[in-house]
């Protein structure tokens, strides 16, 4: 099995073979130009067979490359890696799909530690975007503090609005939530676009000539083009780098990679094959409560403002949380349909410092399975105890044959 990357092309067919890393995005996409620029090819075929490791922020700058080569009336044809595992995540990432939807469909994969790349164009899209990574979040991790997972959430928000409203790409952005790990405690993040780029709307701003002291300037605090206050790349990379984890950029002729681990750990460097539009990958460390929250910090004062929980959940008098049951789930039939749901409520009531009320509402929501109620509400009892179960969770509009399979459920467990 080769471990080394290769890149060849053979008429409109992309071969590579070996490990995709980020080092080999600026290659793949010089060979993309020879093939449709240079050689006019109408249709390429990307094979993909011999590949045996594939990192989200390569795959989101091939997907954002193949978004803009239909722009331009260029068709893309995928063949899967031949690696099993590999070729499930191609398809669950959504990567397949958008590199090739007249062969793969759309994901529907819905794991509890990644969140499919997800294509985004207006700022309704965005807003439901960062909603749904926020709720795979809340259905997944522990121990994270509210003003913390608001930290990333405002991350989240700045660097896709970025793409919104700077790029002025016509194929929107693309984002994936490339995993989320109770255990590491890590969220990382990638963030593609084939827009203007960072150093072309920067650089008159700052009436500068190079793309790398575009990308060195652009992660300090204040500097903007004009169409903003200059926070949200700042911001980004002081939650990255303030936490111990690592925020790499790809825009123009210039890569900026901050790494911990490195002797160096800040490197902006000049790249010959220019990256058209942007790509930022993050990663950020939330083991540490308060980290986050403190580095979002501007002119010394931190940032403040209405989190996720706040619009979603909080009622209007802010001491209590509204959970509608038939949101939350599709299923109300098996265990691990129940998983996620009781999470996101024991997320809830941890992340408000068991302060806040549970109105779980029922409305609406067929019967239960005996199973999915000891799921969610057998072990939710197990997990906060009798008193603050007493205390705290409350049900509206509960049908009584679901109360009986409830209540069940929460005896058979005082008596185990």
């Amino acid at each position: 099995m080769a471990a080394k990357f290769q890149l060849e092309r053979i008429d409109n067919t992309i071969k590579a073979s070996g490990h995709f890393g980020m080092q080999e995005i600026h290659p793949f996409l010089a060979t993309c130009y020879d093939a449709t620029i240079k050689r006019g090819y109408e249709d390429i075929i990307l094979d993909f067979s011999e590949i045996y490791s594939a990192f989200p922020g390569f795959m989101l700058s091939v997907c954002s490359k193949v978004l803009d080569l239909r722009m331009k009336k260029i068709d893309t044809k995928l063949i899967l890696p031949e690696a099993e595992g590999l070729k499930k995540l191609f398809v669950n990432t959504n990567w397949a799909s958008i590199i090739s939807p007249q062969q793969y469909e759309v994901s529907s994969f819905k794991g509890r530690t990644h969140v499919p790349t997800i294509n985004f164009k207006t700022d309704r899209e965005q807003h439901l975007t960062i909603n749904k990574i926020l709720d795979a979040m809340l259905c997944s991790i522990t121990t994270i503090k509210r003003r913390d997972l608001s930290a990333i959430e405002w991350s989240l928000h700045e660097i896709t609005d970025n793409i919104l409203v700077h790029s002025e790409s016509n194929t929107g952005g693309l984002i994936q939530l490339s995993s989320f790990n109770s255990s590491k405690k890590r969220i990382e993040f990638v963030v593609s676009d084939t827009g203007l780029g960072i150093p072309t709307t920067l650089k008159p701003a700052l009436n500068i000539n190079s793309d790398v002291k575009a990308l060195y300037e652009c992660v300090r605090e204040g500097v903007t083009n004009g169409k903003g206050a200059g926070n949200g790349l700042f911001g980004s990379y002081e939650t990255c780098m303030k936490s111990g984890g690592y925020f790499n950029l790809h825009s123009g002729n210039a890569s900026l990679c901050y790494n911990p681990k490195s002797k160096i750990n800040l490197i902006v460097t000049n790249e010959k094959i220019p990256f058209d539009g942007t790509l930022i990958v993050g990663c950020l460390d939330y083991s540490k409560p308060g980290l986050l929250e403190d580095a979002l910090r501007f002119k010394g004062k931190k940032r403040d403002g209405p989190d996720f929980i706040e619009l979603l959940y909080e009622d209007s008098y802010c001491d209590s949380l509204n959970f509608i049951l038939i949101n939350e789930t599709e299923s109300f039939g098996t265990r691990p349909a129940g998983a996620p749901v009781r999470k996101k409520i024991f997320n809830l009531i941890q992340l408000n410092d068991y302060k806040f009320q549970i109105n779980i509402d029922f409305t609406d929501a067929p019967l239960l399975s005996s199973s999915f109620a000891d799921e969610v509400f057998g072990k939710l009892y197990n997990e906060i105890g009798d008193k603050y179960y007493a205390s705290l969770i409350r049900f509206h509009n509960c049908d009584p044959t679901n109360k009986i399979i409830i209540d069940r459920s929460l005896n058979q467990r005082k008596q185990s």
